[in-house]
Protein backbone atom coordinates (compact mmCIF):
# COMPACT_ATOMS: atom_id res chain seq x y z
CA UNK A 1 0.00 0.00 0.00
CA UNK A 2 1.70 3.51 -1.16
CA UNK A 3 1.44 6.27 1.55
CA UNK A 4 -0.79 8.10 -0.50
CA UNK A 5 -3.23 5.57 -0.70
CA UNK A 6 -2.81 4.81 3.33
CA UNK A 7 -3.28 8.81 3.86
CA UNK A 8 -6.59 8.51 1.29
CA UNK A 9 -7.70 5.59 3.46
CA UNK A 10 -6.79 7.41 6.94
CA UNK A 11 -8.64 10.45 5.53
CA UNK A 12 -11.56 8.42 4.69
CA UNK A 13 -12.26 7.11 8.01
CA UNK A 14 -11.93 10.32 9.64
CA UNK A 15 -14.47 11.73 7.61
CA UNK A 16 -16.92 8.94 8.59
CA UNK A 17 -15.82 9.07 12.16
CA UNK A 18 -16.95 12.88 12.02
CA UNK A 19 -20.23 12.32 10.22
CA UNK A 20 -21.16 9.92 12.35
CA UNK A 21 -20.17 12.52 15.15
CA UNK A 22 -22.50 14.93 14.19
CA UNK A 23 -25.17 12.58 13.41
CA UNK A 24 -25.16 11.72 17.19
CA UNK A 25 -24.89 15.09 18.60
CA UNK A 26 -27.88 16.51 16.35
CA UNK A 27 -30.66 16.47 19.53
CA UNK A 28 -28.08 19.66 20.41
CA UNK A 29 -29.82 21.64 18.05
CA UNK A 30 -33.36 21.60 20.35
CA UNK A 31 -31.34 24.15 22.23
CA UNK A 32 -31.05 27.63 20.90
CA UNK A 33 -26.74 27.68 21.56
CA UNK A 34 -26.72 24.22 20.68
CA UNK A 35 -28.38 25.02 17.56
CA UNK A 36 -25.89 27.53 16.98
CA UNK A 37 -22.69 25.50 17.22
CA UNK A 38 -23.75 22.50 15.42
CA UNK A 39 -25.38 24.49 12.46
CA UNK A 40 -21.99 25.91 12.13
CA UNK A 41 -19.96 22.88 12.50
CA UNK A 42 -21.95 21.20 9.80
CA UNK A 43 -22.02 23.79 7.38
CA UNK A 44 -18.01 23.85 7.57
CA UNK A 45 -18.18 20.06 7.63
CA UNK A 46 -20.11 19.89 3.96
CA UNK A 47 -18.63 22.99 2.20
CA UNK A 48 -15.38 21.30 3.54
CA UNK A 49 -15.47 17.75 2.89
CA UNK A 50 -17.82 17.65 -0.12
CA UNK A 51 -16.74 13.86 -0.64
CA UNK A 52 -18.55 11.01 0.08
CA UNK A 53 -18.97 8.81 3.09
CA UNK A 54 -20.55 5.12 4.34
CA UNK A 55 -22.74 5.29 7.31
CA UNK A 56 -25.47 2.92 8.36
CA UNK A 57 -29.45 4.20 7.38
CA UNK A 58 -32.44 1.83 8.37
CA UNK A 59 -30.62 -0.81 9.33
CA UNK A 60 -28.84 -1.22 6.05
CA UNK A 61 -24.74 0.29 5.10
CA UNK A 62 -25.14 3.30 2.79
CA UNK A 63 -22.99 5.64 0.76
CA UNK A 64 -24.36 9.27 1.13
CA UNK A 65 -22.45 12.53 -0.02
CA UNK A 66 -21.25 14.22 2.65
CA UNK A 67 -23.61 17.01 3.07
CA UNK A 68 -26.75 14.55 3.05
CA UNK A 69 -29.02 15.70 5.83
CA UNK A 70 -31.15 13.30 6.09
CA UNK A 71 -29.90 11.39 8.96
CA UNK A 72 -29.46 14.88 11.01
CA UNK A 73 -33.40 15.44 10.29
CA UNK A 74 -34.45 11.78 11.37
CA UNK A 75 -32.50 12.32 14.47
CA UNK A 76 -33.25 15.45 15.55
CA UNK A 77 -37.16 14.89 14.95
CA UNK A 78 -38.52 11.99 15.80
CA UNK A 79 -41.59 12.72 13.70
CA UNK A 80 -39.65 13.69 10.57
CA UNK A 81 -41.16 11.26 7.64
CA UNK A 82 -44.13 10.00 9.73
CA UNK A 83 -46.97 11.02 7.12
CA UNK A 84 -44.98 8.76 4.78
CA UNK A 85 -45.15 6.16 6.70
CA UNK A 86 -48.94 6.50 7.79
CA UNK A 87 -50.12 6.60 4.17
CA UNK A 88 -48.45 3.58 2.72
CA UNK A 89 -50.18 1.83 5.78
CA UNK A 90 -53.16 3.12 5.23
CA UNK A 91 -53.37 2.22 1.68
CA UNK A 92 -51.91 -1.58 2.51
CA UNK A 93 -54.79 -2.02 4.74
CA UNK A 94 -57.01 -0.62 2.36
CA UNK A 95 -55.92 -2.61 -0.60
CA UNK A 96 -55.50 -5.82 1.51
CA UNK A 97 -52.20 -6.41 -0.24
CA UNK A 98 -48.51 -4.89 0.42
CA UNK A 99 -48.73 -1.47 -1.02
CA UNK A 100 -47.36 -0.56 -4.61
CA UNK A 101 -44.93 2.85 -4.18
CA UNK A 102 -43.76 4.96 -6.42
CA UNK A 103 -40.92 7.07 -5.43
CA UNK A 104 -40.13 10.63 -7.46
CA UNK A 105 -37.07 12.20 -5.92
CA UNK A 106 -35.76 9.05 -4.59
CA UNK A 107 -32.15 10.65 -3.96
CA UNK A 108 -29.83 8.45 -2.43
CA UNK A 109 -32.83 5.47 -1.39
CA UNK A 110 -33.62 6.87 2.32
CA UNK A 111 -37.28 6.36 1.49
CA UNK A 112 -37.73 2.99 0.55
CA UNK A 113 -34.97 1.79 3.47
CA UNK A 114 -37.27 3.72 5.69
CA UNK A 115 -40.01 2.01 4.64
CA UNK A 116 -38.75 -1.25 4.60
CA UNK A 117 -37.18 -1.00 8.33
CA UNK A 118 -40.85 0.44 9.84
CA UNK A 119 -43.64 -1.75 7.53
CA UNK A 120 -41.10 -4.78 6.45
CA UNK A 121 -43.98 -6.65 4.37
CA UNK A 122 -46.73 -3.99 4.18
CA UNK A 123 -44.72 -2.59 0.93
CA UNK A 124 -44.52 -4.75 -2.24
CA UNK A 125 -43.02 -3.18 -5.50
CA UNK A 126 -41.02 0.27 -5.39
CA UNK A 127 -40.37 1.83 -8.45
CA UNK A 128 -37.37 4.39 -7.81
CA UNK A 129 -37.33 7.63 -10.02
CA UNK A 130 -34.51 9.92 -9.88
CA UNK A 131 -33.10 12.52 -11.97
CA UNK A 132 -29.74 13.47 -10.34
CA UNK A 133 -26.39 12.27 -11.77
CA UNK A 134 -24.90 12.12 -8.66
CA UNK A 135 -27.70 10.69 -6.67
CA UNK A 136 -28.75 7.49 -8.92
CA UNK A 137 -25.60 5.81 -8.58
CA UNK A 138 -25.91 6.00 -5.02
CA UNK A 139 -29.15 5.15 -5.13
CA UNK A 140 -28.84 1.73 -6.90
CA UNK A 141 -25.46 1.10 -4.82
CA UNK A 142 -27.74 1.52 -1.38
CA UNK A 143 -30.30 -0.49 -2.70
CA UNK A 144 -28.62 -3.05 -4.37
CA UNK A 145 -29.76 -6.66 -3.64
CA UNK A 146 -33.18 -5.41 -2.25
CA UNK A 147 -35.90 -7.38 -3.93
CA UNK A 148 -39.21 -5.60 -5.59
CA UNK A 149 -37.41 -2.32 -5.97
CA UNK A 150 -36.81 -0.68 -9.51
CA UNK A 151 -34.84 1.87 -10.51
CA UNK A 152 -35.26 4.77 -13.25
CA UNK A 153 -33.55 7.59 -14.23
CA UNK A 154 -36.02 10.40 -15.59
CA UNK A 155 -36.20 14.03 -15.46
CA UNK A 156 -39.97 14.71 -14.58
CA UNK A 157 -42.49 17.50 -16.08
CA UNK A 158 -45.89 18.00 -17.37
CA UNK A 159 -45.40 16.96 -20.97
CA UNK A 160 -42.73 19.64 -21.75
CA UNK A 161 -39.01 17.98 -23.61
CA UNK A 162 -37.21 20.51 -21.62
CA UNK A 163 -36.47 21.16 -18.15
CA UNK A 164 -33.87 23.25 -16.10
CA UNK A 165 -31.01 21.25 -14.81
CA UNK A 166 -30.78 20.19 -11.69
CA UNK A 167 -28.50 22.25 -9.31
CA UNK A 168 -27.14 21.66 -5.44
CA UNK A 169 -29.34 24.26 -3.78
CA UNK A 170 -27.10 22.72 -0.77
CA UNK A 171 -24.97 19.40 -0.37
CA UNK A 172 -27.96 17.06 0.31
CA UNK A 173 -30.83 17.79 -2.07
CA UNK A 174 -30.70 19.29 -6.54
CA UNK A 175 -33.43 21.81 -7.85
CA UNK A 176 -34.05 22.51 -11.59
CA UNK A 177 -32.27 26.03 -11.54
CA UNK A 178 -29.76 25.89 -13.37
CA UNK A 179 -28.99 27.26 -16.66
CA UNK A 180 -28.68 24.15 -18.69
CA UNK A 181 -31.70 22.76 -20.04
CA UNK A 182 -32.17 18.63 -20.00
CA UNK A 183 -34.79 15.94 -21.37
CA UNK A 184 -37.47 15.53 -19.43
CA UNK A 185 -40.47 12.86 -20.12
CA UNK A 186 -43.95 12.51 -17.82
CA UNK A 187 -44.94 10.14 -15.02
CA UNK A 188 -47.37 8.85 -16.91
CA UNK A 189 -44.60 7.47 -19.47
CA UNK A 190 -42.76 6.23 -16.96
CA UNK A 191 -45.52 4.20 -15.22
CA UNK A 192 -47.21 2.99 -18.21
CA UNK A 193 -45.04 -0.26 -17.52
CA UNK A 194 -45.66 -0.93 -14.27
CA UNK A 195 -47.86 -3.99 -13.55
CA UNK A 196 -51.16 -3.92 -11.25
CA UNK A 197 -52.37 -1.63 -8.94
CA UNK A 198 -50.62 1.69 -7.95
CA UNK A 199 -50.92 2.75 -4.41
CA UNK A 200 -49.18 5.33 -3.07
CA UNK A 201 -47.15 7.86 -5.02
CA UNK A 202 -44.18 10.27 -2.81
CA UNK A 203 -42.99 13.52 -4.75
CA UNK A 204 -40.41 15.44 -3.81
CA UNK A 205 -38.63 17.62 -6.32
CA UNK A 206 -37.63 20.72 -4.85
CA UNK A 207 -40.08 23.12 -6.64
CA UNK A 208 -40.90 20.48 -9.48
CA UNK A 209 -44.28 18.69 -7.44
CA UNK A 210 -46.90 20.33 -9.33
CA UNK A 211 -45.70 19.24 -12.68
CA UNK A 212 -44.52 15.77 -12.07
CA UNK A 213 -48.25 15.56 -10.58
CA UNK A 214 -49.72 17.63 -14.04
CA UNK A 215 -47.71 14.57 -16.25
CA UNK A 216 -49.37 12.01 -13.99
CA UNK A 217 -52.87 12.80 -14.91
CA UNK A 218 -53.75 9.74 -16.55
CA UNK A 219 -52.78 7.62 -13.37
CA UNK A 220 -54.75 9.88 -10.71
CA UNK A 221 -57.62 9.75 -12.72
CA UNK A 222 -57.28 5.75 -13.31
CA UNK A 223 -55.28 4.37 -10.32
CA UNK A 224 -56.49 7.08 -8.11
CA UNK A 225 -53.51 6.83 -5.61
CA UNK A 226 -52.56 8.29 -2.52
CA UNK A 227 -50.26 11.25 -3.11
CA UNK A 228 -47.70 12.81 -0.04
CA UNK A 229 -45.92 15.64 -1.84
CA UNK A 230 -43.71 18.04 -0.86
CA UNK A 231 -45.20 21.91 -1.05
CA UNK A 232 -42.24 24.23 -0.78
CA UNK A 233 -43.44 27.84 -2.02
CA UNK A 234 -39.91 28.97 -1.76
CA UNK A 235 -38.73 26.60 -4.46
CA UNK A 236 -41.73 26.27 -6.65
CA UNK A 237 -40.91 30.18 -6.82
CA UNK A 238 -37.21 29.67 -7.57
CA UNK A 239 -38.40 27.47 -9.99
CA UNK A 240 -40.64 29.64 -12.09
CA UNK A 241 -43.49 27.55 -10.80
CA UNK A 242 -47.39 28.13 -9.42
CA UNK A 243 -47.44 26.60 -5.92
CA UNK A 244 -51.26 26.42 -6.82
CA UNK A 245 -50.49 24.12 -9.44
CA UNK A 246 -50.72 20.69 -7.27
CA UNK A 247 -53.90 21.11 -5.81
CA UNK A 248 -55.45 22.32 -9.10
CA UNK A 249 -54.25 18.86 -10.71
CA UNK A 250 -55.46 17.41 -7.83
CA UNK A 251 -58.76 18.75 -7.70
CA UNK A 252 -59.67 18.39 -11.44
CA UNK A 253 -58.52 14.50 -11.37
CA UNK A 254 -61.58 13.73 -7.95
CA UNK A 255 -58.88 14.61 -4.75
CA UNK A 256 -60.93 16.54 -2.45
CA UNK A 257 -59.32 15.27 0.92
CA UNK A 258 -55.85 16.90 1.84
CA UNK A 259 -54.22 16.41 5.21
CA UNK A 260 -50.99 18.77 5.76
CA UNK A 261 -48.14 18.69 8.11
CA UNK A 262 -45.33 20.10 8.54
CA UNK A 263 -41.66 19.81 7.34
CA UNK A 264 -40.92 17.99 10.93
CA UNK A 265 -44.09 15.36 10.28
CA UNK A 266 -46.01 17.06 12.64
CA UNK A 267 -50.09 17.38 11.82
CA UNK A 268 -51.19 20.40 10.73
CA UNK A 269 -54.49 20.44 9.20
CA UNK A 270 -57.23 18.87 7.02
CA UNK A 271 -58.67 20.84 4.39
CA UNK A 272 -62.13 18.76 2.69
CA UNK A 273 -61.71 21.76 -0.73
CA UNK A 274 -58.76 23.69 -0.86
CA UNK A 275 -59.11 27.79 -1.67
CA UNK A 276 -56.61 29.66 -3.67
CA UNK A 277 -56.84 31.86 -1.16
CA UNK A 278 -55.72 29.99 1.79
CA UNK A 279 -52.55 28.33 -0.18
CA UNK A 280 -51.87 31.36 -1.63
CA UNK A 281 -52.09 33.18 1.97
CA UNK A 282 -50.02 29.86 3.88
CA UNK A 283 -47.33 30.21 0.42
CA UNK A 284 -46.75 33.88 1.55
CA UNK A 285 -46.09 33.02 5.35
CA UNK A 286 -43.63 30.54 4.04
CA UNK A 287 -41.57 33.00 1.92
CA UNK A 288 -41.76 35.78 4.60
CA UNK A 289 -40.20 33.63 7.14
CA UNK A 290 -43.15 34.20 9.65
CA UNK A 291 -42.94 30.24 10.15
CA UNK A 292 -42.14 29.20 13.36
CA UNK A 293 -38.03 27.67 11.98
CA UNK A 294 -36.56 29.35 8.88
CA UNK A 295 -37.33 27.06 5.08
CA UNK A 296 -40.46 26.56 6.46
CA UNK A 297 -42.33 24.27 4.07
CA UNK A 298 -45.87 21.55 4.09
CA UNK A 299 -46.18 18.04 3.04
CA UNK A 300 -49.39 17.35 2.02
CA UNK A 301 -51.28 13.74 1.89
CA UNK A 302 -53.98 13.73 -0.88
CA UNK A 303 -57.01 11.43 -0.93
CA UNK A 304 -59.15 10.87 -3.83
CA UNK A 305 -63.28 11.20 -3.67
CA UNK A 306 -63.20 7.65 -3.78
CA UNK A 307 -60.54 6.24 -2.14
CA UNK A 308 -61.32 4.13 1.11
CA UNK A 309 -58.55 5.71 3.29
CA UNK A 310 -59.93 8.02 5.58
CA UNK A 311 -57.58 11.48 5.87
CA UNK A 312 -58.44 11.10 10.07
CA UNK A 313 -56.96 8.34 10.44
CA UNK A 314 -53.82 9.45 8.37
CA UNK A 315 -53.71 12.31 10.30
CA UNK A 316 -53.81 10.67 13.26
CA UNK A 317 -50.41 8.97 12.68
CA UNK A 318 -51.33 5.98 15.16
CA UNK A 319 -49.43 3.10 12.87
CA UNK A 320 -46.24 5.54 13.22
CA UNK A 321 -46.60 6.53 16.17
CA UNK A 322 -46.54 2.87 17.19
CA UNK A 323 -43.21 2.07 15.81
CA UNK A 324 -41.65 5.08 15.92
CA UNK A 325 -40.01 4.47 19.62
CA UNK A 326 -38.16 1.38 18.56
CA UNK A 327 -37.21 2.24 15.49
CA UNK A 328 -36.23 5.40 16.71
CA UNK A 329 -33.83 3.87 19.41
CA UNK A 330 -32.39 1.68 16.73
CA UNK A 331 -32.14 4.13 14.52
CA UNK A 332 -29.81 6.37 16.84
CA UNK A 333 -27.51 3.74 18.27
CA UNK A 334 -26.95 3.30 14.47
CA UNK A 335 -26.38 7.03 13.62
CA UNK A 336 -23.70 7.02 16.18
CA UNK A 337 -21.80 4.21 14.88
CA UNK A 338 -23.75 0.76 16.80
CA UNK A 339 -23.99 -1.99 15.15
CA UNK A 340 -27.23 -3.97 15.18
Amino acid sequence: MTDRTLRGRMRGAALEALYRGLAATAWTCNAPAGAAIWGRAWGGFGRRFPAHVTTRLHGHSVTVNAGYAYLMLSRRWATYNEPLVEVVHQAQVAAGRPATVIDVGAAIGDTVLLLRERLGAEVGEVWCIEGDAEFFPLLERNLAGLGSVHFVRAMLSDGGEWEPSLVRIHLGTASAQGFGRVGATTLDRVLAGVPGPIDVIKVDTDGLDGKVLAGAASVLDGARPAVIFEWHPGLYKATGNDWRRPFHVLAHCGYDRFAWFTKFGEFSHVDHAVDDRDVTSLAQLCLRGDGPTSDWHYDVVALHGDSPIDVNEVAALRTARATRRGWHRRHVSLAAGGSE
